[in-house]
């Protein structure tokens, strides 16, 4: 889901020795740099399907452009060839980018958190894959999609509003949560919250869901390749920062009048950190407008977060 530390789960996971999971980093960076980011793969692909426009599904021209251009010479078959003979090219491009991205080790894995709105799609293309969401209290989620917005300067800086946090409360998590009650297929669930005051025993669910032992050594290392500090010392290829360390504010040198967050956007990976943005009125306004289906899903699909 989106804010809830994808990334965090995918760097931890590639961190075991028979796991390889991308990305590990986000995509943003300095310009004319390639990395691998969010694939996208499914909620594009599921684009072509009728009415799933309205489902953050992505429209297939993106990969014209986008994505590093991996499936940019694929694309002109959509309007030639049957959809389903167009899917199956396409999943095998898509095959081919993860066997590349794993390396030597046993099973590998692709994370993008819009993902979450087309599971039953994602059955269709690959029949009994296993797939992992990650849960985060929707008020730590409301915080970072601020920040997230005013990094890119898409919005201005100032305090979290009631409008704000309800309009990302009704156009983004309660959808998520309603497309995961909608499903019934094979999902494992864990939060934010339990990776971070539990991670050995959250790192040895998540494992033994995809089919691996992680004792604790193992588990401890892959917390350490996943670390906060770790991830934003290799995203920035210069400095780490340690979780709950805010990223430093830098001028936009071709426009010195706006300020904006340094090129790493993991700004912060601690949790309540709500607390020093939203009032404890507007925290309840929050609760109570998603508290039914929040507690639908953590119960369907057995997750603690404290």
């Amino acid at each position: 889901m989106q804010r809830s530390g994808t990334l965090w789960v995918s760097a931890v996971l590639n961190g075991h020795p028979e796991i390889a999971s991308f990305p590990t980093l986000p995509f943003e960076g300095p310009k004319g740099e390639e990395r691998v980011g969010e694939v996208h793969f499914f909620n594009t692909l599921a684009s072509i399907e009728q009415g799933n426009l309205e489902n953050f599904a992505r429209p297939l021209s993106d990969y014209l452009t986008k994505y590093g251009e991996v499936f940019a010479d694929l694309v002109p078959l959509a309007q030639t060839l049957p959809k389903q003979e167009f899917y199956k090219v396409m999943v095998e491009r898509y095959s081919n980018l993860c066997d590349e991205q794993r390396g030597n080790k046993n099973i590998v894995g692709e994370s993008t958190p819009a993902y979450v709105f087309h599971l039953g799609f994602i059955d269709s293309l690959y029949p009994d894959i296993k797939k992992i969401c990650v849960l985060r209290d929707p008020k730590d989620r409301v915080t970072s999609w601020h920040f997230s917005l005013v990094s890119k300067r898409r919005k201005e800086e100032g305090p979290i509003t009631e409008a704000f946090a309800l309009e990302y409360i009704e156009e983004r998590v309660k959808k998520e949560y309603e497309a995961l009650l909608r499903y019934n297929g094979s999902l494992y669930c864990t939060s934010y919250e339990g990776m971070t005051e539990s991670p050995l025993k959250t790192i040895e669910g998540l494992c033994s869901y995809l089919g691996f032992e992680a004792p604790p050594d193992i588990a401890r290392e892959m917390l350490t390749k996943g670390s906060f500090k770790e991830m934003t010392k290799r995203h920035s290829r210069g400095h780490g920062r340690e979780r709950g360390e805010e990223g430093s504010w830098r001028q936009d040198l071709q426009d010195p009048g706006n300020t904006l967050y340094d090129v790493n956007p993991m700004r912060k990976g601690i949790v309540g950190d709500w607390k020093n943005y939203i009032s404890m009125e507007l925290a309840n306004v929050i609760d109570a407008s998603i508290a039914p289906l929040e507690r639908g899903v953590l119960e369907k699909y057995h997750v603690r977060t404290s």
